[in-house]
């Protein structure tokens, strides 16, 4: 095996294989690691960074068999410039795994790719590695090679629902309390009109049905501390675009409840094999009195269940609703690796001081602190 380190964004359309292709040969791959995902995460990336390519490619007689998208970004502590490996997705993707054949022992690719970053450790001081499945064989491996010089943690909660065929095991599940509720509204829109959940088949629907999730999330957090990312031209055109590129690698799983053909709330989700990955939610607020959004989502657990779909996953984030719908939980984790130059020393130093309880509880205390934090620029 032969492992090569690119810097060139293009080699990404040359060694990742279509999706079907890369579902059948490689191991525990999501739906994240598809090529049109990667391609557009990094069309957004970095046209808001200065980041560059950092590709790791598994070979073996003239034969991809691993790759592992890196991306490099800087980070300035005061005077310092510090070079972050993170994995492409970072940030707007969930699961992020290496691409493996499962022709090979993934053990002996992943020691030879760790092998390869370590030699080559003028390039980088850090590797920040995060939204990796706990327990996944990835967790395991890298918890088992690097042991304590390395630091873990848990990240983000991860809820999922259960599926099968017989729906009303799957609503045994469901808070008593929050489903009739649930129901009590369905009955009432059934009354005042036909209400339909719909799935997005042709591509030509997918801009109507996108525009109204952005103008209702808009809508929702327009008076709230936090507004919506979507006012912004450049996240709306990510969020389209990774839509349709889903939509061609037959991913897309964009579903939207309407009432008298009229759109109450939108559901952006992926799907493939036994799994629905639901991504984004948003729904009309002027129907926030018939919980729409929970009817929807009702709906959609319902049609789930009857297509033969095993999980309806909510990814990252423990919001409170996901649990009423009797919602199991796993976890993201993150490793962050240093390697043992004097630059990455310094840098492994400034993180866990950063980090530390310690710090962290006086923080009121130490101007020191804040100071820091200001000096702190991501370029």
């Amino acid at each position: 095996m032969n492992v090569i380190i690119h810097k060139d964004i293009n080699c990404l359309e040359k060694i990742i294989p279509e999706w079907t292709k890369l579902k059948e040969e490689f191991y525990e791959i999501t739906i994240f690691q598809d090529i049109n995902w990667i391609r557009c995460w990094w069309n957004y990336k970095s046209k808001q960074k200065n980041i560059t390519p950092y590709i790791v490619e598994i070979r073996e007689s003239n034969k991809t068999i691993g790759i592992i998208p890196f991306y490099c970004s800087l980070i300035e502590f005061v005077c310092f410039r510090f070079r972050i490996l993170k994995p492409m997705g970072s940030e707007q993707s969930d699961y992020l795994i290496p691409i493996l054949s499962n022709s090979y022992a993934p053990e002996k690719q992943l020691l030879l790719v760790l092998e390869k970053i370590y030699e080559d450790k003028s390039s980088w001081d850090c590797m920040d590695w995060g939204d990796i499945p706990e327990n996944s064989f990835f967790d395991s491996f890298l918890n088992n090679y690097f042991g304590d010089s390395s630091e873990r943690k848990r990240t983000e909660f991860c809820p999922y629902i259960n599926l099968n065929k017989d729906v009303e095991e799957v609503k045994h599940k469901f808070d008593g309390k929050f489903l009739k509720d649930v129901l009590i509204k369905e009955r009432k829109l059934n009354r005042k009109g036909e209400l339909k959940l719909n799935k997005v088949v042709i591509e030509q629907d997918i801009e109507h049905v996108m525009n109204k999730f952005f103008h209702f999330h808009c809508e929702r957090w327009a008076n709230t501390d936090t507004p919506s990312r979507f006012k912004l031209v450049e996240e709306r055109e990510y969020i389209m675009q990774a839509a349709k590129n889903l939509f061609k690698s037959n991913l897309l799983h964009l579903s939207y409840l309407s009432h008298n053909n009229e759109i109450l709330a939108v559901e952006f989700g992926m799907s493939e094999g036994n799994r629905i990955d639901l991504y984004l939610r948003a729904f009309d607020i002027k129907y926030r009195n018939y919980s729409v959004g929970n009817v929807s989502l009702y709906y959609l657990i319902l049609e789930s269940c009857k297509e033969g779909y095993d999980i309806l996953d909510f990814l990252r984030g423990n919001e409170s609703y996901k649990h009423l719908w009797g919602a199991a939980t796993k976890f993201n984790v993150k490793y962050v690796i240093f390697n043992p130059s004097i630059k990455s020393s310094l840098f492994k130093f400034f993180y866990q001081t950063y980090y530390s309880k310690q710090f962290k509880l006086y923080n009121h205390k130490f101007l020191s602190k804040r100071l820091f934090q200001k000096s702190v620029e991501s370029k």
